[in-house]
């Protein structure tokens, strides 16, 4: 049975619809998210059981990771958008160190290897996330269109990015958080951060949900499974022995 304490109203849904995001949302407080940064710190420094990528899927390893991206107020928020049926595929870190490069504008969905490409995203900030550090920009309302995307230029920190000629990044929101809080967008969502030109350290952490009917063509490592996180997988496509 859905819980309801985190329902989304009729309001943020249609925001949802419209704009493509919803958010900020408070996960835990700043003083609480500040607690467990030493053990995020640690796992950041180690590889996982089974790869060398240090930033990919740790929440298969790692009770604290599992249990920040599994956190109700991020599922049940989730299922008021997309249904029951929930199954984690894949959390990443997104750590710009001062200095770190442009992350170019893009829609997820051109690099994902799934069909359909259906996924909503949250989007955690560890640290404090500010226009000055780099924060996630979003062009509200940009999910309505599929946009092209071209090769992205040298000073970029992706091998993609969307086709300028084809976007208007005008209108584009600063989403600035306090560590603890997070925003969901979805896989079209046309979304950037700047380069890190502060001497201040930003870590994020992406959270990659699908719906059962989503088929996943690559997996990230030897061990990756997705995992049911609210109702059941009925449809059980994507199971490895």
């Amino acid at each position: 049975m859905h819980n309801t304490e985190y329902q989304l109203s009729l309001e943020e849904t249609d925001q949802f619809r419209q704009q493509g995001y919803l958010g900020p949302y408070t996960l835990c407080s700043p003083e609480e998210m500040l607690k467990i940064h030493p053990e995020i710190e640690k796992i950041l420094e180690t590889d996982a059981p089974d790869h060398k990528k240090r930033v990919h899927n740790r929440h298969l390893d790692c009770p604290l990771i599992h249990n920040l991206a599994t956190h109700p107020k991020i599922v049940h928020r989730m299922v008021s958008l997309y249904g029951p049926d929930l199954l984690l595929w894949r959390t990443r870190f997104f750590i710009k160190e001062p200095g770190a490069k442009e992350i170019p504008w893009h829609q997820d969905f051109n690099t994902l290897p799934i069909e359909p490409p259906i996924i909503i995203s949250a989007w955690i900030a560890v640290d404090s996330v500010t226009q000055e550090n780099s924060c996630l920009q979003i062009v509200p309302g940009s999910h309505k269109k599929v946009i092209p995307h071209v090769t992205a230029t040298p000073d970029m920190a992706f091998n993609h990015m969307c086709d300028l000629n084809f976007i208007d990044t005008n209108n584009y929101v600063n989403l600035e958080m306090k560590p603890g809080e997070f925003v969901l967008f979805n896989e079209r969502t046309l979304h950037h951060s700047e380069a890190n030109r502060s001497n201040k350290r930003r870590i994020g952490l992406a959270v990659r949900v699908i719906l059962p009917i989503v088929k996943i063509f690559k997996w990230d490592t030897p061990k990756h499974k997705v995992i049911v996180i609210h109702g059941k997988d009925r449809v059980k496509i994507n199971e490895r022995s």
